[in-house]
């Protein structure tokens, strides 16, 4: 039988009716949506089906993540064998990479924790393009905030920024293979309060880096 779902459906699905069948009747502890080809920046991120995947696992109780790059097309799992070292093909070897990395970090160090995430929360991780940054190894993670902060807002106090982030679109732009990781909030979409920023923070210190 074929369905006509959205992304969030394959979630919910997934969760609920599969999961169960192979996790002794669990659900996942973490899911994990992406990489989308195409970043998901500020406003898009209620428009992208990765997010809504992450969101709709996260409103279920599950922490999630949603990864998006700004390299690569769609094309079938055949060019792997057939044109291995297609643009296309590298672009998606890079940031499998760099996606293993993020995942395993948030894994060691919270392996003693109840919570992998905070609940009710999304972490959005965007890639740059890799045509300057042609290694796993070239690129370096900023903690940023989906979108630019308003007036009196309060962020995490981190890297000397005076208690205001940097959101993820301005982030990404500067040179130097910047991954941008924000967290919002899957019920509003909205940037996190600064306690919740921390949690993630602290989460993914081993890999973070300041950008100024």
């Amino acid at each position: 039988m074929l369905m006509l779902s959205r992304s969030r459906d394959a979630t919910n699905f997934g969760i609920n009716t599969l999961a169960p069948k192979f996790f002794n009747g669990q659900k996942p502890d973490l899911v994990v949506a992406g990489s989308n080809i195409g970043n998901n920046l500020g406003t898009t991120i209620q428009i992208s089906g990765t997010d809504h995947a992450a969101m709709e696992a996260a409103n279920l109780g599950v922490p999630a993540i949603a990864f998006s790059g700004a390299s690569g097309s769609q094309v079938s799992y055949t060019v792997l064998d057939t044109n291995p070292t297609s643009s296309a093909v590298v672009a998606a070897g890079i940031y499998n990479q760099l996606t293993v990395r993020l995942v395993e970090t948030l894994l060691n160090t919270t392996a003693d924790q109840a919570q992998i995430l905070p609940p009710g929360t999304v972490v959005n991780v965007n890639y740059p393009s890799v045509s300057n940054c042609p290694s796993a190894s070239d690129f370096k993670w900023v903690f940023t905030r989906t979108l630019p902060a308003a007036a009196g807002t309060v962020d995490v106090n981190i890297c000397g920024n005076g208690g205001v982030l940097a959101d993820e679109r301005t982030a990404i732009a500067v040179a130097g293979c910047w991954t941008t990781v924000s967290v919002f909030s899957s019920a509003t979409l909205g940037d996190v309060d600064a306690t919740t920023q921390q949690a993630v923070v602290e989460a993914l210190q081993p890999i973070l880096s300041c950008q100024n």
